[in-house]
């Protein structure tokens, strides 16, 4: 068994099912298997080595199991980890609590939990980056995947699950579910003592449903990443019963976004999750953070973003979901004499939501659409449309007493109640300089493939708010030749409405020959 070379083995052991198939039954139904690998390990070391080379490339792991595989991991299975998939377990809470708002308390236990979940990471990949030294270069993927307490709602088993969500249906029980945390913020404390790696290529950050991490913390961690060449992050920009919150933590992304280490960066993406108020004739509040020595409000996280998206090897830069502004493209204070200039930029592709930084709506109701009759009772009169929902607030930790929350109360604070959609026209006022803000910045993109910016705006009888650039070759489902077309196109499908002739003109100057089409879908 031993004379057979390595290479062999290794590719024998690839046909082995890892787990019994289980395609059969639903996923629902499927279970948990052992690994049917273990056994032939034992076979021999060469064997063992072809297994373990299976085994310990991907990595999924528990931050509260990570001090057993730090012991489990030595010598050469240090040199085949590849990716790393981590879910950090804050710390559990008492039953009763799952009907009272966290804590200042709870908040600082848990940042403490994830700070030393993200530590204690870091020092492991350190030592694999030791162990490394003198070998060929490599790298590994880390994708931060999950954040949760046991408590949480679908962490603490499918049977207590089932019998709590029983026990709410009859009245016998008061459980806050997800709104127990969703005001809080999971922060990384002393980010300087964090190790800097250069083992880590790809950094992922799963946008987390119910558990948000700091959007500046998050960058702090992947700044950490000296040879980081793809980065992918899902934040929450939602935090809307205190205005106040928001702008500060958008500001923060802002300073900690420069610094990224720019040089190596290649991919960015970014998901910035903003849920625009369902409720359309609300006036959402400014989301600029007035700073004293500016005179005036400063859209700085757009203009962040505008300065790293200029890095000199970046190839693909996608926003999708985010509130921008044209500073995103072309900022405000830029000159003519030294225009910002774009070296390797392939791919530029934004999802903005119709609403901008400044609170203001990008679409407008369409003149020529009747008025439907829900969309007529505005009750954003009604008394209750701007109350404050003052008793969403956590009572004493130690109170058996749950603390009162009014689902309905909240959303019209934050006008996500009542539903009234009917903005689907493009406000020229504001609509049109960013997209001349786009045309400019094109020009200033000599190896742009493809480009496009798209909104959240759903419109139920139109096209939507769609813009796409393809280049030369470039391939497109709008294409109508079977084979694509060759030349540079740019595509509108923005129903009826036009942009100013002042953005084709520019698109036009800096893509000679762009074929412009409109699609009215």
């Amino acid at each position: 068994m031993n004379r057979l070379p390595q290479e062999l083995i290794t590719h024998v052991t690839s046909f082995i099912e890892r787990e019994e198939d289980q395609s059969h039954i639903g996923f629902m139904q499927r279970k948990k298997l052992p690994s049917k690998l273990p056994p032939y390990a034992t076979l021999s070391r060469t064997w063992q080595l072809a297994i373990e080379t299976r085994t310990f490339r991907t990595l999924r792991l528990k931050s509260t199991e990570l001090p057993y595989v730090t012991q489990l991991v030595t010598g050469h299975r240090r040199g085949i980890i590849a990716n790393i998939q981590y879910e950090v377990v804050l710390p559990d809470y008492p039953d009763h609590h799952c009907a009272k708002f966290e804590t200042d308390q709870d908040q600082e236990r848990n940042n403490q939990a994830f700070t030393d979940a993200i530590q204690v990471l870091f020092q492991f990949l350190k030592t694999i980056e030791d162990h490394g030294v003198g070998q060929a270069t490599r790298s590994v993927a880390l994708d931060l995947c999950n954040i949760y307490s046991p408590m949480d709602r679908f962490h603490r088993g499918q049977e207590k699950l089932q019998e709590d969500e029983m026990q709410v249906a009859l009245g016998k029980r008061y459980d806050l579910w997800e709104h127990r945390y969703e005001h809080s913020i999971l922060k990384l404390l002393h980010h300087p003592k964090l190790p800097d790696l250069s083992i880590l290529s790809r950094f992922r950050l799963t946008s987390m449903p119910y558990r948000h991490v700091e959007p500046q913390s998050a960058i702090l961690i992947a700044a950490k990443c000296r040879n980081l060449q793809f980065l992918d992050i899902g934040l929450n920009d939602d935090e809307k019963k205190d205005p106040d919150v928001r702008r500060r933590v958008r500001y923060d992304l802002a300073t900690a976004l420069p610094t990224l280490p720019s040089s190596s960066l290649r991919d960015f993406t970014l998901g910035f999750y903003h849920e625009d108020p369902s409720n359309q004739y609300f006036s959402p509040p400014s989301a600029l953070l007035p700073l004293p020595e500016a005179a005036h409000a400063t859209d700085h996280l757009s203009h962040a973003l505008h300065t790293l998206s200029l890095s000199t090897n970046l190839t693909s830069l996608i926003l999708n979901p985010i509130v921008i502004s044209p500073s995103l493209y072309w900022p405000s204070d830029t000159t003519g004499a030294n225009p910002p200039y774009w070296p390797n930029l392939r791919h530029h592709h934004v999802e903005f939501n119709m609403t901008s930084p400044a609170g203001e709506w990008y679409f407008i109701r369409d003149p020529n659409r009747p008025i439907d009759e829900d969309e007529a009772a505005n009750d954003s009169d009604d008394p209750e449309e701007s109350a404050s929902d003052t008793d969403s607030e956590p009572l004493s930790e130690d109170s058996l007493r749950p603390d009162s929350y009014t689902p309905r109360r909240e959303a019209r604070a934050t006008g996500d109640y009542p539903i009234r959609s009917f903005r689907t026209l493009p406000d020229d006022a504001l609509v049109n300089p960013l997209l001349l803000a786009m045309a400019r910045a094109a020009e200033q993109m000599p190896r742009l493939q493809t480009m496009s910016l798209t909104s959240t705006m759903r419109d139920p009888e139109g096209a939507g708010f769609e813009v796409h650039f393809y280049g030369e070759g470039e391939h497109s489902h709008c294409d109508r030749e079977a084979g694509g077309a060759q030349g540079a196109r740019l595509n509108w499908a923005v129903g009826k409405w036009r942009p100013e002739e002042e953005i084709l003109g520019k698109w036009r100057e800096g893509k000679e020959g762009i074929k412009v089409e409109f699609w009215e879908l």
